[in-house]
């Protein structure tokens, strides 16, 4: 009778704790991305912490990193903001006389082989541009007042994570049922692979932004400066990445009558470029989180689908820990098992 109460009991527990997850994650699935890049971005800054919190003390030296986090960001944008072309002009001539013409339409139509309706597409494409915008604008103040939570959300969680990350990491090694060599284990592994792979993606995006940049300086590509910029953030994008510069440039030169200069930026693309990405990327991240390079890249992509954006960090994060799992339970109860038998 006593058992079959503690049964009831332990059954009911385990029941009502499963409830309150699912609601504890319905709380957090709406800022799941910003949660999940503070965690990245403390997890940068806490070695900053621990250092300046002998000094400043807990709360000062938080205050001063977060404080500084959102300085660095805003003058980032800025300096992004400031080097937008103040004079695209010639594009936008260029563009429009050879649309005007047609001549772009007749070559495209004839690689096709199918008749393309181009000018009343780009003919009616302000009137469906304005009855987006007005369709949606509901969605917009949504996304608007999201994104204002998040970013609120975001600096107060960086702020309590850098504050008391310490008592946190401890709590986590406590409530974990495993043993304490297993646990320290696991958290060197995350600890290894998670600083592989953000400088992995961080050195690799800054090479491959350069070397693309240096594509679009060799055809005499305007403001190279501002677009080697935007390709370094755009090549921590899978599928996207400087194929949305380079792509859009090389069309540039075609409609701009130089055929060689588009073909060479094209050919330039799909080798130089692409093999910082396919290579370069899978070697670095590599090197420091013992993944195989094919396991890298199954990680970042099926991470961006998993979690968004932020799957590009966290998709090889995951598959680096489920690996040292594996080997952990073969080690120390599969072994010891078969040991005892």
């Amino acid at each position: 009778m006593i058992r079959s109460s503690i049964d009831a009991r332990s059954v009911f527990f385990t029941v009502l704790l499963a409830f309150f997850a699912l609601l504890v994650a319905a709380i957090i699935e709406p800022f799941l991305s910003y949660l999940l890049g503070v965690i990245l971005l403390a997890f940068v800054l806490f070695p900053l912490q621990e250092r300046l919190e002998p000094r400043l003390g807990a709360q000062i030296s938080a205050l001063v990193l977060v404080a500084s986090a959102i300085s660095a960001t805003a003058l980032a944008v800025a300096a992004m903001v400031m080097a937008i072309p103040t004079d695209p002009s010639r594009v936008t001539r260029t563009i429009e006389n050879e649309l005007a013409r047609g001549e772009f339409q007749r070559q495209l139509e004839g690689a096709l082989g199918v008749e393309l309706p181009l000018q009343s597409f780009l003919a009616n494409a302000p009137r469906r541009v304005a009855e987006f915008l007005v369709g949606d604008i509901s969605n917009l103040v949504s996304a608007t007042t999201d994104l204002f939570i998040g970013v609120l959300l975001l600096v107060f969680s960086l702020y309590y994570l850098l504050k008391d990350g310490d008592q946190f990491v401890e709590w986590v090694k406590r409530m974990l049922p495993l043993d304490a060599a297993i646990t320290e284990e696991l958290i060197d592994e995350a600890n290894a692979t998670t600083w592989a792979v953000l400088k992995g993606h961080v050195f690799v995006a800054v090479v491959q932004g350069v070397v693309a940049g240096a594509g679009l300086f060799a055809v005499g590509i305007s403001n190279v400066v501002f677009w080697t910029a935007v390709m370094m953030f755009l090549a921590l994008l899978p599928i996207v990445g400087v194929a949305a510069v380079l792509g859009p440039a090389a069309l540039y030169l075609f409609l701009d009558g130089r055929i060689l200069a588009a073909v060479f930026l094209t050919v330039y693309a799909l080798t130089a470029v692409a093999l910082v990405d396919d290579y370069l990327r899978a070697y670095v991240v590599d090197r420091g989180s013992s993944l195989h390079s094919a396991v890298i890249l199954v990680g970042v992509f099926g991470g961006v689908y998993a979690f968004g954006v932020m799957g590009l960090f966290y998709g090889p994060i995951v598959i680096g820990l489920f690996k040292r799992l594996v080997r952990l339970f073969n080690e120390n109860y599969v072994e010891t098992s078969e040991t005892r038998t």
